[in-house]
């Protein structure tokens, strides 16, 4: 009977994808995937075997009709080629997987990222301001979850209190809400973290991070001041989280863009500068200087003290984890141990090293290995470097037509990828992060072409340029898009 109504449930979905895309405008479908994915929205009873499926995702598989359009991109460029190199990976590993139903959600979220890549290509080539015009409108979305965090930072009993409300159980997946009080690993009840919509508080950081350099990437582009303010406050919420690797990465990935635009806009070296130095000091200050207001010299050298001890206390039990991980690849180095294979093994080590027993690998390439095998891994590893390479060329191309798309792809790109080494959102980012990528990948696409092929209607063409010093605003920046 359970067979039975999966089977039905399952051709209820095929059924929807196949003509929502003739009801829905394709703009519709790109908001339902884009902008929705800062709530996700999930739908109580809409799932698929036993797994909950948000609205966003809905929306990005309903751009299936792009990806049949594109594929020749998708199955051609590099990036994406490792991609779809890694979902063909995952379904072969469900032939020695304990747990095959484990796979349906990682495979199906790594597709949602390449049909949202596609049909932003498509949509990219038609019109890309429409794409611009949706990621602003994340921008502001992203706006609740900061508010969140750091009410939630404030006010612990507050963030207890959203959690148990009707709201929540559209806005954080249902599985999640069941396992709150019963999942000691989560930081629920810890009064120095603050996720917001996420229960994890390090996640929520990555997610806070990559918007605002998204944002910031935007701002520069449009000379949209209001995305500048935004990528500060969604920057200056990081800190609130509670989350250690957070905090550096909302000094050190800001610092490295500033770096960049020095190098790009040479009129503003001097006062960049000033900026980076003021951004370092002021995340010095921000994360020591409420706990040394009232304290003595000695007091503030145990602060210091006591945040390096919680820091190794993480990291050697990072360590451990890591360590098995070493481990299980010398078992099964090429094939990995498949879906559920980490879940099945990992307890009985991590009840004899005395940690928590149902704790992912933590890494990106670890998990990529475990769930997929060696090559699996390798693709994984390739994916980076491409999209750093690309990303990083075109922001050090002198005739570069869009600095800050280019920029904000290199800066959300590398956040995501660093604080994937020590957590298990793995290689796409978390559900929330996962269209915003794509999207920046796909924009990323599309001025590499423009570039290459020199075409002669420029989306991404600047307008005349005028001194950095008597013009307001942002410099070199494309000119505003038209409602």
């Amino acid at each position: 009977m359970n067979g039975l109504v999966i089977t039905l449930k399952v051709l209820v979905a095929i059924v929807v994808l196949a003509s929502t895309p003739l009801a829905l405008k394709r703009r519709w479908r790109l908001f339902l995937a884009i902008p929705l994915a800062v709530l996700q929205v999930f739908v109580p009873g809409v799932e698929v075997a036993g797994v909950p499926i948000p609205l966003a995702f809905w929306g990005g598989l309903m751009l299936w009709p792009e990806l049949v359009r594109e594929f020749r991109v998708v199955a051609t460029w590099k990036p994406t080629v490792y991609l779809l190199t890694i979902v063909a990976l995952y379904i072969v590993s469900l032939l020695w997987s304990p747990n095959p139903k484990m796979g349906l959600q990682p495979i199906g979220y790594f597709l949602q990222f390449l049909v949202i890549f596609a049909a932003v290509v498509s949509e990219g080539r038609r019109d890309y301001r429409l794409i611009l015009k949706l990621l602003m409108v994340t921008t502001a979305l992203t706006g609740i979850e900061a508010l969140l965090v750091v009410i939630g930072r404030i006010a612990p009993g507050i963030k207890l209190a959203f959690f148990l409300s009707p709201i929540a159980k559209w806005l954080i997946t249902p599985n999640i809400i069941s396992k709150l009080f019963s999942d000691t690993y989560n930081g629920l009840f810890d009064s120095t973290k603050s996720g917001g919509m996420f229960v994890n508080a390090n996640v929520a950081a990555t997610f806070l991070g990559v918007i605002a350099c998204m944002s910031f990437g935007l701002a520069l582009h449009f000379r949209k001041k209001w995305l500048g303010l935004a990528s500060i406050m969604l920057l200056a919420s990081v800190p609130f989280t509670g989350s250690k690797a957070g905090l550096m990465l909302a000094v050190a990935v800001p610092i490295l863009m500033l770096h960049l635009m020095t190098l790009h806009y040479r009129a503003w070296r001097n006062r960049l500068r000033m900026i980076m130095a003021a951004l370092l000091v002021a995340g010095t200050v921000g994360w020591f200087g409420p706990k040394a207001i009232r304290a003595t010299q000695s007091d503030v050298y145990t602060q210091v003290g006591v945040f390096f001890q919680h820091s190794n206390k993480t990291l050697s039990v990072r360590e451990k984890i890591w360590a098995y991980g070493a481990e299980a690849f010398m078992q099964h180095p090429f094939e990995g141990q498949g879906f559920g294979g980490w879940q099945q093994n990992f307890p009985k080590y991590a009840r004899k090293v005395g940690i928590q027993s149902d704790v992912p690998p933590e890494d990106t390439i670890i998990y990529l290995w475990s769930r997929g095998g060696l090559l699996t891994a390798l693709m994984g590893l390739l994916f980076m470097y491409e999209v750093l390479r690309i990303s990083w060329h075109q922001i050090r191309d002198p005739d570069a037509l869009a600095f800050g798309l280019s920029l904000a792809m290199l800066s959300a790109y590398l956040w995501t990828f660093v604080r994937g080494m020590g957590s298990n959102f793995g290689l796409l980012g978390d559900v929330h992060m996962s269209p915003i990528l794509a999207t920046l990948l796909a924009l990323g696409y599309l001025q590499r072409r423009v570039d290459g092929k020199q075409a002669t209607s420029n989306a991404f063409a600047r307008p005349q340029q005028s001194a950095p010093d008597s013009s307001p605003g942002y410099p070199d920046s494309a000119p505003e898009p038209s409602c």
